[in-house]
Order: C-alpha cells, then sequence, then structure tokens
C-alpha cells in the first residue's frame, strides 16, 4: 500500500463484547512511510441485520436468477477524529508527517435492545467500526473491526416444562423382498429441556437390535437450525430458507444383531452458541435439536430420532449445578478483569464455529483490517476448564487444560434379546 505502513482500529483494554448503552473508546492506529495529504480521518459505527440468498426459476427455456433479500439497521453513526469532515472542501488538505500516530475516539451505542452477533450461510447480524482515511480525487483507505454485541438476554425460566426430560423413541423393521427379521427399537432422553452454553447435555439411550443387521454406531449431534427470512428482490413475496448444522457431537460402538447397546447419561458439553430465537431480529431465528442416530449395516435407513431443546443466557433458577457464586445477570464488566475470576458466574467466548469471512461489497483493495470474525457468546464454565477464546481486559488467552472426563462411560450389553 505504499506510504500507509500501518493502518488498525483498536479497543481500549482489547474489549471484544458490548453492551447496549455501552462506551466503545479506542484509538486508530496509523504508521506512514513518508507524508500524506488528507482531508481527515473518519469513523462509522454500524449495526446491521442483512439475509441474502438466490433462487433459480425456469422461464419457458430460459433460466432466471432470483434474489431474495432482508435487512434492518440497529444504528449508523459517524464521526470526524482526525482533520475535516466530508463537508470541507476538496482543496481544503492538511498534511500528516511520516511515523506513528494514534487518533482517540468515543462513541456511545444505543441504549436500545438489540440482538446478539451471528454469522450464518445465508445471512448475519453484525456490529462494524470502520475508519476511513478521506483523500479527495484517491482512493480512499478504509479499515475495519467488528466487535460482538451481548443481545437480548434468554432467559430459560420461561421454557415451559424446562426441568423435564425430552423423550423419544422409534422403531425400524429392516427387510428386503424375500424376507424380513425383527425390529430395532430405539429409546432415548435428554435430562432436561433447557439448557446454557457451558452446560453438558446427559443423553441416555436403549437400542435393542431384534434383526440379523448389525449396528455401526449409536450417535448423538446438537444441530443447530436456522430459519432465514426475506422477500423476493426485497420487496416482493415472503419466503424462507432453513440451514442446519452439527454443533458438537458423541458416538459409541454400535452392536452385532440380536443385540443391545445402552446409554447411561452420555455427556454432550453445549460450546459457545447464541442462544434460542436471536431476541431483536426480525430475519433470524435459531433453533437447537439433539438428534440421535442408529446406524443401521447394509441398508441406507437409520434410525433417526429428534428432540428439540433449548438454549439460553440466563439458566432456570436453582437448576445449574446450584452453586453459591452463580449469577443469573449478566455483566458486560466482567471481561475487563486482568486475571481470571474465581467466579462460576457467566463468561464470554468465542463461538463454536470459528472465523468466518466478513468482507462485504464495500470493501477493496484497499481495506485494511481484520476480514475474518469470531462473534463471542455467554459461556458457563462450570463442567471444564477452557481452551476456548474468552473475551478480557488482558485480551484472548486459552487454557492448557483438557477437557475432563464427567460421566459414565457407554454400556454395552452383547446379551441376547
Amino acid at each position: 500500500m505504499g506510504k500507509l505502513r500501518e493502518f488498525t482500529i483498536e479497543f481500549d483494554k482489547d474489549k471484544e463484547v458490548y453492551d447496549s448503552g455501552e462506551l466503545i473508546s479506542g484509538y486508530v492506529s496509523v504508521n506512514l512511510a513518508d507524508e500524506k495529504f488528507l482531508r481527515g480521518i473518519h469513523m462509522t459505527f454500524t449495526g446491521r441485520a442483512g439475509v441474502e440468498w438466490t433462487e433459480i426459476e425456469s422461464r419457458g427455456k430460459a433460466k432466471v436468477t432470483i434474489h431474495y433479500l432482508a435487512g434492518e439497521t440497529y444504528f449508523d453513526h459517524e464521526i470526524t477524529i482526525y482533520g475535516k469532515d466530508k463537508s470541507a472542501g476538496e482543496d481544503d488538505q492538511i498534511q500528516l508527517p511520516a511515523g506513528s500516530h494514534k487518533f482517540p475516539f468515543k462513541f456511545q451505542l444505543p441504549d436500545a435492545a438489540m440482538p446478539c452477533s451471528f454469522e450464518g450461510s445465508l445471512g448475519h447480524i453484525r456490529y462494524i467500526a470502520r475508519a476511513v482515511i478521506d483523500r479527495p480525487w484517491k482512493f480512499d483507505h478504509v479499515t475495519k473491526r467488528a466487535f460482538s454485541m451481548v443481545g437480548i438476554p434468554y432467559d430459560l425460566n420461561r421454557v415451559q416444562d424446562a426441568l423435564s426430560p425430552v423423550n423419544c423413541e422409534d422403531e425400524k423393521t429392516v427387510c428386503c423382498l424375500c424376507c424380513a427379521t425383527g425390529p430395532i427399537t430405539v429409546s432415548c432422553n435428554t435430562d432436561k429441556r433447557a439448557y446454557v452454553p457451558g452446560e453438558t447435555i446427559y443423553i441416555s439411550a436403549v437400542l435393542n437390535n431384534h434383526s440379523n443387521r448389525s449396528v455401526h454406531s449409536l450417535e448423538a449431534e446438537l444441530i443447530q437450525s436456522v430459519t432465514y427470512f426475506a422477500r423476493r428482490e426485497g420487496v416482493g413475496v415472503p419466503s424462507y430458507r432453513n440451514t442446519s448444522h452439527v454443533i458438537c457431537s458423541v458416538q459409541s460402538e454400535g452392536c452385532g444383531s440380536y443385540s443391545r447397546v445402552k446409554w447411561t447419561q452420555k455427556p454432550l458439553v453445549i460450546p459457545p452458541v447464541p442462544p434460542n430465537d436471536i431476541d431483536g431480529c426480525n430475519f433470524i431465528r435459531t433453533q437447537y435439536y439433539v438428534k440421535l442416530t442408529a446406524d443401521v449395516a447394509s441398508t441406507p435407513f437409520d434410525v433417526d430420532l429428534m428432540m428439540e431443546v433449548f438454549i439460553g443466557t440466563i439458566p432456570v433458577e436453582g437448576s445449574f449445578l446450584n452453586h453459591p457464586t452463580l449469577t443469573t445477570t449478566l455483566s458486560v464488566s466482567s471481561q475487563t478483569e486482568s486475571k481470571p475470576s474465581t467466579s462460576k458466574g457467566p463468561t464470554f467466548e468465542a463461538a463454536a464455529h470459528g472465523d468466518r469471512e466478513i468482507r462485504d461489497a464495500d470493501d477493496s483493495e484497499y481495506t485494511f483490517g481484520h476480514m475474518k470474525f469470531t462473534p463471542f457468546y455467554t459461556f458457563y464454565g462450570f463442567t471444564r476448564k477452557s481452551t476456548r477464546k474468552k473475551a478480557g481486559g488482558s485480551g484472548m488467552f486459552r487454557s492448557s487444560s483438557k477437557r475432563k472426563e464427567e460421566a459414565k462411560e457407554t454400556e454395552k450389553d452383547s446379551t441376547r434379546v
């Protein structure tokens, strides 16, 4: 980039997560190899949700691409942190000498309910700080940095039957044209219905194989289902699309013919994920399911069970390990501690899916900054010592501790049934 060697946005205390009404402060760092003429340095702070996908339609012999679009803006504010604003004349330029420069900034986030950050395959909820070196008659230099918003709390106390197990069972007969054998029956349950990230879903299951086919494996997956809503060309008929992907899973060996497998409280730890529904956004909705699959040999017809669970940010009162230090009110200020807290209350950790590309149509070859971003979500670290990225005043750090084994081993009974 020639004269411009560095152009970055730094937040005070390396904060990654903010709440509505909070003050964002920091500085823009510029390092020049040589002097540069400019009109000013401006910053914009934006919070937006966007959804987009395409569909192919046939019109006679032709194929037409139809765009489905939706979006909403939570805030969009611009400030000038150095020099003149954009209303100044094009010849009204100032000289910035070579070397390193730091330009402080402050921005008060709106004191209004806003959804948490989210990065999905067909849409996102994104909060961006962008700085621009305004150069009349030349290409502007741009840098940007995304940050996470806490979002609207999802209180699991409002979930009906939150502490009741979710039960499911199914039976499948494996047969061919010439013969049929006994059924494969599977029953399973979760220990309850509602959880917070960091908690463990305990899954119990019994598989009775009355057939002459073996079962390769028994697997439980935590599935995130996302529904996106948009309108045809942004203004027409409303529509929706649904995507789903596996958040985490646990697996064991299956069994032979005429045998059985039993799980007793098989643990599945919930990583950092956004809560159900994502309150405050009109176009993106999240749901969660535990899917249990018995992989039957030599047939595509597996036994699948689906159990809906709820993931929130505030645990059911008195249900979450009943620890006296647990607080159900999340405080963003807790992330500014320079040492890991001994409290068992919630923290913020990087999303389970990792980095996502956030380059958009406004970015070009002149755009500096981080083009990948990982949202941070509420996380309760009771069940294990975390090895994930955490948001805090001392920046992001990793623990070298490994996950502890938490539950009983899978019980496998090879007796005839």
